[in-house]
């Protein structure tokens, strides 16, 4: 699945460098005498508003008539552009033959449109369809296309790229490709997660705390009136958001909410770095506090081992001091989540980070959004997640994709990606 998520991406980026080259090229003929269309330009169809899931079948008019009009793009004619937000690329004629897809076409009267036959359209694989666009000025259009790239992979196995559409301010038409904007792109962000959620080092290489480089650092909120994830009040107030930090030797078995959010490792280049203040092993019954981190005071560094904390918090752990976020206050917490004579009434862990400003969500290093069918307090679950998603869309401009979190998962696999827990439009 890899190896053929690389080669589309791929052909994603060459895809749209070759659609802009034919753009530019003001050609008067083809080869063989062929029409202007068959190897310059670009061929262009809308779907109609509302589901575009069989984009490929042929519309009333092409039924009636026998062809189905498209939009030839070109440089030399910048008025020209799609009415739709969403549509599809048909392969130009010479590269259609070349695939084994042939198609009859002509120009229409005007020149800037052209009629291609019918196609068989109970077999999409065997169209010339090159890839969906949306229009980049309206990024939930992007849900849109998402819908006819599943429909079509759904009929044919077959992944289409999913390009944007954008205008220069001279009216040019460009294309471009996202890698992160593809729907088969959440299989690799679930990869990454778990292959970080098995790496139980110590440290990292440059002997920063694991976290930098390890484990999945995971928030989970309500749905509401307000962006998933934007600090709370209390979490302002407090200087505090809390977090659980997913990995294999943490045995965090539930999440608090049934949705939430995955941000990078703490390495990761950012706009807006986030900032680890402090750790508890088990849920710390922060809410409300004054300061998140000094509602029992810290733990004593350097003097803190194992025995101590289980001598002062086994009883009522959620009562536990606060743990510094270094290399040895991780390992700490490591070893009181391993402890079999602690009990851990709730399943998580909480951990603080600073909080950060309102409204910024651009800026900080958000990686997906998930659902939970596990988690200690009830919640919209998918529905919750793909509004996160649906809003960070229209927000930020950003695409990022819903997976599903199964935390005590066999083969620690806790993190999965399916095309069917994303948005549609």
């Amino acid at each position: 699945m890899s190896s053929l998520r690389t080669q589309l991406r791929q052909t994603g980026e060459q895809t749209a460098q070759v659609l802009n080259f034919r753009l530019t090229r003001t050609v008067a003929e083809c080869p063989g005498a062929k029409p202007q269309f068959y190897c310059s330009g670009v061929l262009v169809r809308s779907v109609a508003a509302g589901n575009p899931a069989t984009f490929w079948k042929l519309s009333a008019e092409a039924q009636q008539v026998g062809a189905e009009r498209f939009l030839w793009l070109r440089d030399d004619a910048p008025e020209v552009a799609p009415q739709g937000k969403v549509g599809y690329v048909f392969l130009d004629g010479f590269s259609a033959t070349g695939q084994g897809k042939p198609y009859s076409a002509k120009h229409t009267e005007g020149g800037r449109e052209v009629a291609i036959d019918n196609w068989n359209d109970q077999a999409p694989a065997g169209v010339a369809i090159e890839a969906v666009y949306y229009n980049y000025a309206d990024p939930t259009a992007l849900l849109r296309a998402h819908n006819a790239q599943r429909a079509f992979f759904d009929v044919t196995g077959e992944w289409l790229p999913v390009l944007r559409y954008a205008r220069s301010e001279d009216g040019q038409a460009r294309f471009g490709f996202n890698s992160m904007e593809q729907l088969y792109y959440g299989y690799t962000v679930a990869a990454r997660f778990n292959a970080r959620f098995a790496d139980a080092s110590s440290s990292c290489a440059d002997d920063s705390p694991p976290y930098y480089c390890s484990g999945v650092l995971a928030r989970t909120t309500d749905v509401g009136n307000f962006h998933a994830w934007d600090p709370s009040p209390s979490s302002v107030s407090g200087n505090g958001v809390s977090f659980s930090w997913f990995r294999a030797d943490q045995h965090v078995r539930r999440a608090f909410k049934a949705q939430g959010f995955v941000v990078a490792p703490m390495s990761a280049p950012v706009a807006h770095p986030l900032t680890l203040r402090c750790l508890y092993p088990f849920d710390a019954g922060t809410g409300g506090a004054a300061d998140m981190c000094n509602i029992r005071g810290s733990c004593t560094p350097g003097k803190d081992t194992l025995d101590t904390w289980f001598a002062a918090y086994s009883q009522n752990p959620i009562r536990g001091c606060a743990i510094e976020p270094n290399v040895s206050g991780v390992q700490l917490n490591t070893e009181i989540r391993n402890d079999n004579r602690i009990s851990d009434e709730h399943g998580w862990n909480e951990w603080m980070i600073a909080a950060w400003p309102q409204n910024i969500g651009g800026q900080l290093p958000l990686e997906s959004f998930f659902h939970t069918s596990t988690s200690g307090h009830g919640g919209n679950g998918v529905a919750g997640a793909q509004n996160f998603q649906r809003d960070y869309l229209s927000t930020d401009k950003r695409y990022l994709p819903v997976l599903e979190l199964v935390p005590l998962a066999d083969g620690g696999k806790i993190f999965t990606y399916s095309p069917q827990d994303q948005s549609v439009d």
